[in-house]
């Protein structure tokens, strides 16, 4: 009886498979690439994972790895320390991105370096082509960052304390991360950043201001997620998709507020945040005053000229700090 009632189910999974298929392709016939809804691999992976091993790129690192290339001045950049930052970028962005990353923030991490498809322009960036055999788009996003930290820690080094994913439009205050990451134990299975409310029942880390994993928890994730596409099943948002893998084995987002509730991690323009709707916010927002921590981690959204723009109030030529948090809704 068992086994009929699972015989139903699986052609139940395969016709409700065909449908979505069938809508995607009538309803976004410009979009080539068919996104498996991760619901679905996960309450009917007997069925669906054949058909997804087709449809989807694959996580296989005999397909990956392959011509990864490195520039030279990752040969000489550390292997152990306190954190080892890699930045998701896209050719697109060679011309203005990058350069303001490269010369401000980057360089302050123990170990800094661009993850892309293509080669950069300047071979003297910090860079390595992890991405080459993946697409450089937005939906393989979730690809691209399971890849990056498994490939970060597998392949560069496992003797980092944290592991930092950052996007190409976002600013980092070093000092201030090193600074927190200071008073918390990287062999604790910890998972930091911007805790978002919906979707998943214990929140999850926006993907725009960075999200941290400490040694241990990306241990966990390279030895028993990365390849368990049942535990940590495609996701077209890739935060989201991250944090359901990360809570499929217990981790789940730590609060990142600052001793007087104000946050780390900073998801969307500064002047902008108290129109966010409260939906979003897993952590009740104060509607006056300001919601960023004078020791703030990161600032998402921001264009290069803006991120040099804080660099040089942050780190003045004169070495005298000028910033006051107020500053903040200017960006």
């Amino acid at each position: 009886m068992g086994s009929e009632r699972m015989d139903r189910l699986d052609v139940f999974a395969f016709y409700t498979l065909l449908a979505i298929i069938l809508i995607h392709i009538i309803i976004f016939p410009h979009h080539k690439k068919f996104l498996i809804p991760a619901d679905l691999t996960t309450h009917y992976p007997e069925s669906i994972h054949p058909f997804y091993e087709h449809i989807a790129r694959t996580r296989n690192l005999k397909k990956l790895i392959p011509g990864i290339e490195n520039s030279e001045p990752t040969f000489s950049l550390p292997s152990s320390g306190q954190v080892l930052c890699f930045v998701e970028t896209s050719e697109k962005h060679y011309g203005d991105r990058v350069p303001s990353i490269a010369s401000t923030w980057l360089g302050r991490c123990d170990n800094g370096r661009f993850f892309s498809k293509n080669p950069l322009p300047d071979a003297k960036m910090p860079f390595s082509t992890v991405y080459r055999n993946l697409e450089d788009d937005y939906d393989d996003l979730f690809r691209k960052t399971l890849f990056g930290f498994y490939y970060s820690y597998t392949y560069i080094s496992k003797d980092f304390d944290w592991y930092l994913k950052g996007d190409d439009d976002s600013y980092y205050a070093m000092d201030h991360l090193k600074e927190y990451l200071s008073t918390l134990d990287p062999m604790e299975p910890l998972y930091l950043g911007y805790r978002m409310k919906p979707f998943l029942k214990d929140g999850y880390n926006s993907g725009g201001p960075g999200y941290i994993l400490s040694n241990a928890a990306v241990r966990i994730f390279a030895e028993h997620l990365y390849h368990d596409e049942v535990l940590c099943p495609y996701d077209w948002a890739e935060d989201r998709g991250m944090a359901r893998c990360l809570a499929s084995i217990g981790i789940y987002p730590a609060d990142t507020r600052d001793e007087n509730g104000l946050h780390r991690f900073i998801p969307f323009r500064v002047n902008e945040w108290r129109e966010v709707p409260d939906a979003y916010n897993y952590y009740p927002v104060k509607k006056n005053g300001t919601l960023v921590s004078e020791k703030f981690v990161s600032i998402h959204r921001l264009s290069p000229t803006k991120m040099i723009l804080l660099d040089s109030i942050l780190y003045p030529s004169s070495g005298k700090r000028l910033f006051t948090p107020e500053f903040l809704n200017l960006l």
